[in-house]
């Protein structure tokens, strides 16, 4: 069952997450080879390298990551607010207008939960404004990040709970039947935001509709007909099957997992699952959001519940892809930011602290041209998906003194 949650957001996984970490993906540190006792609790920044990264390259732990992460990330954040206009009624951020103003993808949700998860102090006149713009959203749209459910999940971060609560009303009435498989607007975003929904006012109610969802997602997979990618992809909906299996334990839901999985690897071309004339898009194109990478992500979720040799090696490939790769955009779900993200995610091991966190990700970030005194030219836009603050949460997740929640992954 659900346990009980209060607060929006709060990380339900945080606690099994290190217990999925394969021991053998693991990397030692160079002194444990010797016999030679380490401190793994220490506060105090490493100074010798003991740490070696992907592909066989030694890393020094030295904490130097911490000044350049504070300037990128201030200066990132005052370029987002200024380019708020509350006085504007048709968007808050520089972008669309309309119904999609509103919205946590291309939206200000997204924008305002981005911020309040990175620790900014939100100014009242741009949640007032997201507020009074909730109104927009269509209630035959319930998807997470083109719908009602994504604008309640911010209202709920921001604190207006009971704007939130008129939203998730909408959203229980939605019909499923529309809804294609996709987190960016259909059935898995959908089940994803349920599970992050607070406060439960009825449990049961909660868990019937999941398990609506899951029946409808589970005959649309086995169809075949979608894309691949955590965003539009098989990916999404082994994300959010996986989700709700750690709270309802239903064992019926890993079989469509692994399909949703396998479909993916095919469809990116990964050569043990795929045709012989396929593209390589998994090594071409390691993207958070329709790519590999963040299929790569759910793999290595799935690998605690499925006993399956390609689970590990398609996280390897996959994430020496990311190593290699260098995008043309610097966003979160479709460039540089989420890559970074993904490889993180990929080759941590349960003992790292921010120290060594930030150490092993600053020379990927500086390739990529997020960190030191490049421009990240907010002209880009400022959205979650492909703008400043979808940079600033991975920002937030690779280089802060803690790790923040990156979309989707909750």
């Amino acid at each position: 069952m659900i346990e009980a949650r209060t607060h929006p957001f709060e990380q339900r996984r945080a606690a099994v997450t290190g217990s999925r970490t394969r021991m053998a993906n693991l990397v030692v540190p160079s002194g444990a080879a010797s016999g030679e006792v380490i401190d793994l609790l220490t506060r105090e920044p490493v100074r010798s390298p003991v740490r070696r990264g992907g592909r066989g390259t030694v890393v020094d732990l030295t904490d130097r990551g911490a000044p350049a992460y504070r300037s990128t990330r201030d200066r990132l954040v005052r370029q987002i607010l200024a380019t708020a206009t509350p006085e504007r009624s048709d968007r808050l951020f520089p972008g669309p207008s309309g119904e999609a103003a509103v919205t946590f993808g291309r939206g200000a949700a997204g924008v305002l939960w981005a911020l309040a998860e990175s620790g900014v102090d939100v100014p009242t006149e741009l949640v007032d404004w997201l507020e009074r713009s909730a109104v927009r959203v269509d209630p035959r749209r319930p998807g997470l990040f083109d719908g009602a459910s994504g604008v309640a999940l911010a209202l709920s971060r921001l604190g207006r709970a009971d704007a939130a609560e008129e939203l998730w009303r909408t959203v229980d009435a939605a019909p499923l039947g529309p809804l294609d498989v996709s987190v960016a607007r259909g059935l898995s975003g959908l089940g994803l935001a349920l599970l992050e929904r607070a406060p439960i006012l009825d449990e049961s109610a909660l868990m019937d509709r999941l398990a609506s969802i899951a029946g409808e997602l589970t005959v649309r997979l086995g169809a075949g007909r979608h894309g691949a990618g955590v965003l539009r992809g098989g990916a999404g909906a082994a994300l959010f099957l996986l989700d709700l299996y750690e709270v309802s334990e239903d064992e019926s839901l890993l079989a469509p997992i692994e399909v949703a999985l396998l479909h993916d690897l095919a469809l990116l071309g990964w050569g043990p699952l795929s045709d012989a004339n396929a593209s390589p898009l998994w090594w071409q194109e390691p993207l958070l959001g329709n790519g590999s990478a963040g299929l790569a992500m759910v793999l290595r979720e799935a690998a605690g519940h499925l006993d399956a040799g390609w689970l590990g090696d398609a996280q390897e490939w996959i994430a020496t892809a990311c190593e290699c790769y260098v995008p043309e955009r610097p966003g979160l779900l479709d460039g540089a930011a989420g890559t970074a993200v993904a490889l993180w995610h990929l080759r941590r091991t349960p003992w790292d602290t921010a120290v060594q966190r930030r150490a092993l990700m600053r020379p990927h970030l500086e390739r990529l041209g997020l960190l030191g005194g490049t421009d990240l030219d907010v002209a880009r836009g400022v959205d979650l998906s492909s703008g400043a603050a979808g940079i600033l949460i991975a920002l937030e997740t690779l280089l802060g003194p803690e790790e923040r929640r990156v979309p989707f992954f909750w």
